[in-house]
């Protein structure tokens, strides 16, 4: 769970940090799962299955909550492209890849707002839960996986393009006027005038529309965790 997590999982954590949080974190849940763990397995085969029990249940939950920041990442990358900003790109200290230079701000900011709402809080109960409710791992099982883990990169891609309408439409607005301009006084350089219009315009409607993104994390953090009950429930259900 925490390999997969935004913020323990990131890559410049450093590696004595991420083993004292995971063993702190299992030292102070194991007298809470315990009542919950049950007999050992009587073979090997049993043991292996366990494994991947755990595994799989570990991965959900981080790589669930993990989606809702790539889904700010997303916006950001969808404003770049209509600012004319996708071709700058900067190194994600998180993630390890390079990305453009508003979903490095938009991610981090997204990072910030779910640290803020508890969202680490709502992972580390999952992960209690799991062990009270989560069925064994079978193909109907991964069936019922596949559809919740596709029903919510669904809704987050929708909350990604929500956080990005202001600035497409501040983006098509000055793209319909530099188009008028272009027509009325043909000897202007609209490429040279329009892309800075675009930026500052842009800029504004980011400032006006960061409550989207907070509004859009909090969301995205509920969607993650109905999908993670949906997924934990007896039987798939």
């Amino acid at each position: 769970m925490l390999f997969t997590s935004p913020l323990f999982g990131a890559q410049n954590t450093p590696l004595q940090v991420r083993i004292f949080c995971t063993l702190a974190i299992s030292a102070a849940l194991t007298f809470t799962i315990k009542a919950h763990l049950g007999p050992p397995p009587a073979d090997l085969y049993a043991f292996a299955m366990a494994i991947l029990h755990e595994l799989i249940a570990g991965a959900l939950i981080g790589i669930f909550l993990t989606l809702v920041l790539e889904a700010a990442q997303m916006a950001g990358a969808f404003i770049d492209l209509q600012m004319g900003l996708s071709m700058s790109q900067t190194l994600n200290p998180i993630t390890g890849v390079p990305v453009s230079v508003m979903s490095q701000f938009k991610y981090m900011l997204g990072l910030i707002v779910f640290l803020s709402i508890n969202a680490h809080h709502v992972m580390l109960s999952a992960f209690v839960k799991s062990y009270e409710t989560m069925p064994a791992p079978t193909m109907a099982n991964l069936a019922g996986i596949q559809g919740s883990f596709i029903h919510l990169l669904t809704q987050l891609s929708l909350v990604a393009l929500q956080i990005a309408a202001p600035v497409a439409a501040v983006s098509i607005v000055v793209d319909a006027a530099m188009g008028v301009i272009g027509k009325a006084v043909p000897q202007m350089q609209i490429f040279v005038v329009g892309l800075p219009a675009k930026i500052v315009m842009g800029m504004l409607a980011i400032s006006v529309a960061l409550p989207a993104l907070a509004s859009g994390v909090q969301y995205g953090v509920e969607e993650a965790t109905h999908s993670l009950v949906t997924v934990f429930q007896p039987h798939g259900g």
